[in-house]
């Protein structure tokens, strides 16, 4: 427990079911939380229910593809916490078509969010980041995909947007190494959350779709939030004070099944 004590951290893409999960684990660890998502209210009931459980937490709508907006949020939530240690790019957009059929502007607004959106919050945290110094351990945790990796017809515009955060991932941990900024990504398989837990409770995934997925894993079951979570806490710790520019996969073993 307290292994994050000290730190405050900005999550983007909070309201998720990755983003939320993070939240929970980081207050449970001692660390206060930002939370960075575009819509208000759900903004606030996650808050309610950190700071029910002795978080120390604040709000921070934005639209994270604007520049302006982004910026605020950020200094709106350093200045809240006095400063900034850990920033955890959680933010996340699925749009599908293939290559050739996909509307420009369904391209347009996943990259915007999934690559840009990621750029943008980097950009901004950076300079707090620096100045907490490098004795207090400041450290960036993306999250990519195993689709990076694999890529698939439909999904193409998905992958190239989390291959853009694994590169994102390997060049800016260059350029920060030597603020003592350490940078890494989170690479999930198939998780029980967003994308996937819409898909199920809207019954976009019949039963052997279910299974299927479940079945793309060595584990043979896709993961929960709280163990992405569990990922995320380990390269933004101490505990990972040697590890930067690198994607951990916490995948399950499917790219291993792969």
């Amino acid at each position: 427990m307290n292994e994050l004590s000290g730190h405050v951290a900005l999550i983007t893409g909070a309201t998720g079911g990755i983003g939320a999960a993070i939240a929970r684990l980081f207050v449970a660890e001692g660390a206060a939380v930002a939370l960075l998502d575009r819509a208000r209210p759900a903004l606030d009931t996650l808050a309610a229910e950190l700071t029910a459980a002795g978080g120390t937490v604040s709000v921070h709508p934005a639209d994270i593809t604007q520049d302006s907006a982004v910026a605020t949020a950020v200094n709106d939530a350093a200045r809240a916490h006095g400063r900034l240690s850990i920033l955890i790019n959680c933010v996340g957009l699925l749009r599908t078509g293939k290559v050739d059929q996909m509307a420009e502007a369904d391209f347009d607004a996943i990259m915007a969010v999934n690559v840009k959106g990621v750029w943008l919050a980097t950009k901004h945290a950076v300079p707090h980041l620096r100045a907490v110094g490098a004795a207090a351990g400041p450290a960036i945790v993306n999250l990519s995909s195993v689709s990076a990796y694999i890529g698939t017809e439909n999904g193409f515009a998905y992958t190239v947007t989390k291959g853009a955060v694994s590169s994102f991932t390997f060049a800016v941990s260059q350029g920060l190494a030597a603020d003592g900024i350490r940078v890494n990504a989170v690479a999930p398989g198939y998780v029980d959350a967003g994308f996937t837990h819409r898909a199920k409770v809207s019954d976009a995934y019949p039963p052997e779709m279910l299974a299927k997925a479940n079945s793309l894993h060595v584990l043979n079951r896709m993961a929960q939030p709280a163990e992405i979570a569990q990922a995320v806490m380990f390269l933004a710790s101490a505990r990972a004070s040697f590890v930067t520019g690198t994607v951990f996969f916490a995948d399950g073993g499917y790219m291993v099944k792969r």
